[in-house]
């Protein structure tokens, strides 16, 4: 008797059930958890084994692309750290802006090739970012394919996936139901699984190069900012100097004033005390060459007059005294005495 198209397929299906205790699948939901084993085995190789699709892209040229980032962010890091570090030496009390303007050029270094340290972060993130997409188109078309060829039957890889593990009968069933043999099940597991597998660590690299690539921006904006930070501080600090430069030259002037006045009034006293004690000298020396000429006498003083009456007061005229002039001489008052009557 001939069987039919179903029943060979049921057959074959059992034949297959044996080899079905010692295979491990790795279905759709399970790849999220890949161990690193397992992510070591995809290499750069291009040929294709087990009929295991080759991927698209690698994880040795994704790694390289992230650890190229973290490299960028930790350069941006470092200037950071140096321009930080030359920035308090310009906020230093004992700062002079000769020794501020020399640290100024190393911040503005710093800050150039921290931005450039960012933009090459970007770059790598930009080439990362492209490989995510691609892996993530790739991953859709392989559900939607698989879907497709699931779908009439009404089964689902994660029915199959579960009555694989925990029921082979039931398993069997949805190979049968599904029109599906052993082999192209494990093939459109293995192919999804592949394809799953590219995906994780495309995406774990791309994770890390946004990471690297957000933090080395940051700290490039910082950096920029510690540049024009140092660059006020700097006016400021010349600012100061030119003010206490300033007030230092109106102090020198003030003192210098101050002291042209003193010296001049001293030097007037002095001059006065000088002049004073060569007159007093010229003084003494003419007394002593007067005292000196032979006949010089002291001048003599003049007889003092005795008081006169007072022309505005009216004599007082003399009583006659007694008369005893005897021989009748009569003397006038007035004339003189030669004068008789």
């Amino acid at each position: 008797m001939r069987l039919s198209r179903t029943s060979r397929k049921k057959n074959k299906g059992r034949l297959n059930l044996p080899r079905l205790a010692g295979i491990v699948v790795i279905s759709a939901y399970g790849i999220g958890q890949i161990t690193s084993p397992t992510y070591a085995l995809i290499t750069g190789s291009t040929t294709s084994e087990s009929g295991i699709t080759s991927a698209f892209v690698f994880p040795v040229t994704v790694d390289q692309l992230a650890n190229q980032a973290s490299e960028a962010m930790n350069r941006a890091i470092l200037k950071h750290e140096a321009a930080k570090g030359a920035l308090a030496d310009i906020a230093d009390k004992n700062a002079d802006s000769k020794k501020a303007g020399s640290q100024i050029g190393n911040i503005q270094e710093a800050a150039e090739q921290a931005r450039r340290a960012a933009a090459a972060a970007a770059e790598l993130l930009a080439q990362l970012e492209a490989y995510s997409l691609r892996s993530q188109q790739e991953l859709a078309q392989q559900r939607a394919e698989m879907d497709l060829r699931l779908a009439p039957a009404g089964v689902t890889i994660d029915q199959l996936d579960t009555a694989q593990q925990s029921d082979p009968a039931a398993f069997e069933q949805l190979l049968v139901k599904a029109d599906l043999t052993m082999i192209e099940f494990q093939e459109m597991v293995r192919r999804l699984a592949s394809t799953v597998r590219v995906d994780t660590y495309v995406r774990a690299a791309y994770q890390q190069a946004l990471t690297a690539s957000s933090q080395a921006g940051s700290y490039a904006d910082e950096t920029a900012q510690l540049y024009a930070q140092a660059t006020e501080a700097l006016q400021e600090l010349k600012a100061a100097e030119e003010k206490a430069k300033l007030e230092a030259e109106k102090k020198a002037k003030l003192e210098a004033e101050e002291k042209a006045k003193h010296e001049a009034e001293e030097k007037a006293k002095h001059e006065a005390e000088e002049r004073a004690k060569l007159e007093a000298e010229e003084k003494a020396k003419h007394e002593a060459d007067d005292k000196a000429k032979p006949g010089t006498q002291e001048p003599a003083q003049p007889e003092v007059e005795p008081a006169r009456p007072d022309a505005s007061e009216p004599a007082v005229p003399e009583v006659p005294g007694a008369d005893t002039n005897t021989d009748g001489i009569t003397v006038k008052i007035g004339h003189n005495k030669t004068d008789f009557n």
